[in-house]
């Protein structure tokens, strides 16, 4: 949300504007509102109590003639002006968002993470019940619906409602890491990626063109009428999801097309052969075989009755939680440490999160899943902790701490970029996408509290309350990266289709 500058307005002036228009404005202002010499600005939460008329605040009232301001009684403001040269309208100043209020900002993100864990968690059952592509386009059309109706949002509890439904309908999974092999996973996860950085610069754009929340949130929306319409031809089901539920003649005319593009045919008799094994097998075995999976099937207690599973679970959950609440709080935090243009420092942002998938297909030709994960987690943790050590030696913080919540951030978002392929891999086909959206579901729990913990430093004063919140998502971002240890590497491996694959990966 754009946070555009403000102050209190001059209460009974109505005409009152947050840019002094003359020489009688100003003394207006400096009557009415407390001024901050050091700082250089007017109050943005309080103003002078009058017990006269508004004519007494103008006479001889200004801040550089009055002597004893200091000792005048002041109270809240009941409204705000807001500036205009950044943003001509704002969610924040039509609603005002400020001051006692502006807790209903971190609501608003809380909001955002919720609807994603509630999301979550469905789109991974009705995915598994439904199919990959039926859910995947049920939720995008819901999605595009629900953000033409954001524009219409002119109250708080509009606003919450649809940031949930908006975030809510945004899926926990890739619909390429189904269709594609162990060697093409990495990529098409990868691509994901940068196009979730090619969004946030379209976004950097269309933010900087459109000054005005609600144009800026049209133009965001209307794009997607196209996108949903071509989604109809260019998704196609997932085959293994087909091949589980008996669909043959459906997953080979996929995996036919799919050979096509490639400019490969497919062997004889290519749907008989289960793709979990290598040997050729007749349709019978076939049958048989999924026969034996069926009671597996679209259940999520398949993973909490394996012990080893189940820990495996537990761990994934807890690294999901954590990657979410350092990777939202710090770009959260980062407002607050971080000053200057927000459209510079947003593109800062994209950069960084860009290097880091970058460097993500680069590296993993050398080292595993597991090995990346636990660097990346454990770098970025370190980063976080070490913004006490400038507090601790008493030397000037601001410039070490905003280089070291960007690298922060860089390794958390190399970390949440992988966890989703790295959380695929490790569990097995009956139930991969329930348990991503398990993960996923859980994860969001980190999302919710990271704009809560973001704003530590509004409760506790000085360098620590501005390092108090990069403490804590580091510690919680290295207690996740030791407790990945204990997970398998699945680099170069296919992915397990049964739970005693899933086992006895090492």
């Amino acid at each position: 949300m754009g946070a555009p500058d403000f102050r209190c307005a001059v209460p009974g002036l109505q005409n009152d504007t947050f840019r002094v228009q003359d020489d009688a404005h100003s003394r207006w202002v400096n009557a009415a509102i407390p001024y901050d010499a050091d700082k250089g600005t007017y109050s943005q939460c309080s103003h002078y109590k009058s017990n006269s008329d508004l004519s007494t605040w103008y006479l001889g009232q200004g801040h550089e003639q009055t002597e004893n301001v200091s000792s005048r009684e002041k109270q809240k403001c009941s409204r705000w002006v807001y500036s205009t040269d950044v943003f001509a309208s704002s969610i924040i100043s039509e609603l005002d968002l400020v001051c006692d209020r502006e807790l209903y900002i971190s609501h608003a993100n809380m909001m955002s993470m919720f609807g994603l864990m509630i999301g979550s968690l469905f789109s991974g059952t009705f995915s598994d019940i439904f199919g990959r592509k039926k859910t995947f386009l049920f939720f995008f059309w819901f999605q595009m619906i629900v953000a033409f109706c954001t524009v219409f949002a002119t109250s708080i509890p509009a606003l919450l409602i649809s940031r949930a439904l908006v975030s809510g309908t945004g899926l926990a999974f890739y619909m390429s890491i189904f269709v594609l092999s162990p060697r093409k996973r990495v990529k098409a996860a990868i691509c994901s990626q940068f196009g979730w950085v090619l969004g946030m610069l379209v976004l950097l754009l269309l933010a900087y063109l459109f000054r005005d929340w609600r144009h800026l949130q049209l133009a965001l929306s209307f794009p997607l009428i196209p996108i949903a319409i071509g989604y109809f031809w260019l998704i196609p089901e997932s085959p293994r999801w087909l091949l589980n539920k008996g669909r043959y003649s459906e997953a080979q005319a996929i995996l036919t097309k799919i050979a096509k593009v490639n400019k490969n045919e497919l062997p004889e008799k290519f749907f008989l052969q289960d793709l979990g094994d290598n040997p050729r097998k007749t349709k019978d075995e076939f049958d048989e075989a999924n026969t034996r999976r069926d009671p597996q099937r679209r259940s999520l207690m398949l993973l909490i009755k394996s012990p080893i599973l189940a820990v495996r679970l537990a761990i994934l959950s807890f690294c999901w939680i954590v990657c979410s609440m350092v990777y939202y709080g710090v770009t959260l935090n980062i407002g607050t440490i971080i000053e200057g243009d927000i459209y510079t420092n947003f593109l800062i942002m994209a950069i960084l999160e860009l290097a880091a998938y970058c460097i993500i297909p680069i590296t993993l030709k050398y080292v595993g899943r597991k090995v990346f994960y636990c660097a990346c987690v454990l770098v970025g943790g370190g980063a976080c902790l070490a913004t006490i050590v400038p507090l601790l030696i008493g030397t000037d913080q601001e410039w070490i701490n905003m280089c070291l919540s960007n690298l922060g951030r860089l390794s958390i978002a190399g970390a949440f970029a992988i966890i989703w392929l790295y959380t695929s891999e490790l569990l097995p086909t009956p139930a991969r996408q329930s348990g991503i959206g398990f993960c996923s579901f859980t994860g969001r729990l980190g999302g919710i509290v990271s704009p809560y913990i973001a704003t530590l430093d509004t409760l506790v004063d000085g360098s620590v309350g501005k390092t108090l919140p990069l403490l804590v998502f580091g510690a919680a971002a290295v207690v996740a990266g030791l407790l990945s240890l204990l997970l398998p590497e699945t680099g170069k491996r296919k992915l397990p289709e049964t739970v005693e694959e899933a086992e006895n990966m090492k």
